[in-house]
């Protein structure tokens, strides 16, 4: 399979730049360092730390930039 130079890059730097977001989650919200044996435990308070990183986007979103611009 041939691809041309410039769409090879482009798809490699979407991934390259997915990667980093998914390391900024995983640091901010210290999902490295769950101690937990059990699997479901594990998704469990992922799925939290996620929920509560959206909340706060939504809110960071549609509260503070509405002050702001008020």
């Amino acid at each position: 399979m041939t691809l041309p130079p410039q769409l090879v890059w482009e798809n490699y730097r979407m991934r390259a730049d997915a990667e980093n977001r998914i390391q900024e989650r995983k640091y901010d919200s210290g999902a490295g360092s769950f101690n937990l044996k059990d699997f479901y435990a594990k998704k469990a308070a992922l799925n939290f730390v996620m929920m509560a990183y959206n909340f706060f986007n939504f809110f960071r979103k549609v509260v503070i930039i509405t002050k702001v611009h008020e």
